[in-house]
């Protein structure tokens, strides 16, 4: 019986370890909730950097590859070591430098707090990367290490009117449409994000446009009566947010999807690979919703 504990404990934590960080560290998967919040403080960020006057883009990097990924937040931590290093040198600096800016006399510096404030084991809050000026006023943009921005965006303050003016924001931020939890999104979000994520595949907007309309009504919570399907769809998402429909849940039975039902669906490659497992799929499943639902259909 000790033995039969130790592998269920054993399984468990596997269970619980299906994504990992961007440092390859194995940990539990952000759930809707994490992705949902990661999404309102993107479109905050998003919002105030590419509608305000004051700035202009300069630069966009897509961030491509994990090393990509990894060196990103490797940069976030090395910014705020070297926070208070900035202001150090920066007041021991000739003004005559001309790599040295020189803030308006209203201009206010914030605290370390103000620049960076850790939620829990994998979120936390911290400004741009360029910190010898900060703007207060934008919101504090939020990151997960397990999902991961999307693009590095440059912006310039180019009013010099501004108590800004000279600011060089070089900042990593999310795409809301690439983030939005799957069951929230529209058709028509649906398709963006295809084409954000896979570009290539734009020519197949007709084919994309008639699969996903059978999922439209997914974000309510109700099925579509066309796909004869009954109770609550149950998603599963990666560790970059994405989100996929793996089944149904109706009262104490969960039903999962078939293969032949998976284009339909646009079931993701993440979740076919645990669809394709049982064992694992109903470990997921007691795991999510608690040992009581054991009726798999």
């Amino acid at each position: 019986m000790k033995y039969m504990l130790t592998i269920f404990l054993v399984l468990g934590s596997v269970c619980y370890s299906q994504c990992t960080n961007v440092f390859g560290k194995k940990i539990i998967c952000p759930d809707l909730e994490d992705s949902l919040f990661l999404y309102n403080n993107a479109i905050k960020v998003n919002a105030f950097f590419e509608n305000n006057k004051l700035y202009v883009k300069t630069r966009s990097r897509k961030l491509n590859s994990n090393f990509d990924k990894k060196d990103i937040y490797i940069t976030l931590q090395r910014a705020r070591s070297l926070f208070f290093v900035v202001r150090r040198d920066s007041s021991l600096k000739n003004k005559n430098d001309p790599n040295y800016i020189q803030p308006f006399e209203k201009y206010s510096d914030i605290t370390y707090t103000q620049y960076y404030q850790e939620i829990d084991e994998y979120k936390f809050y911290q400004r741009e990367l360029e910190n010898q000026i900060i703007n207060a006023e934008s919101p504090m943009p939020v990151y997960d290490n397990r999902i991961c921005p999307f693009v590095v965006n440059e912006y310039n303050c180019v009013d010099s009117s501004s108590i800004y003016f000279g600011d060089i924001v070089n900042i990593p931020m999310y795409i809301p449409v690439v983030i939005k939890p799957f069951s929230m999104l529209s058709s028509s979000e649906i398709i963006l994000r295809k084409k954000i994520l896979n570009p290539e595949n734009r020519k197949r907007d007709d084919t994309v446009k008639t699969e996903y309309n059978s999922v439209s009504n997914l974000s309510t919570g109700k099925v579509n009566e066309s796909l004869h399907k009954k109770g609550l769809p149950v998603f599963m998402y990666n560790n970059y947010g994405s989100g996929s429909i793996i089944g149904f849940i109706d009262e104490r039975e969960f039903t999962k999807l078939k293969p032949e039902e998976y284009e339909k669906y646009v079931v993701l490659g993440f979740a076919r690979e645990l669809l394709g497992n049982e064992e694992m799929l109903e470990k997921w499943i007691k795991i999510k919703y608690g040992e009581h639902f054991v009726d798999f259909k």
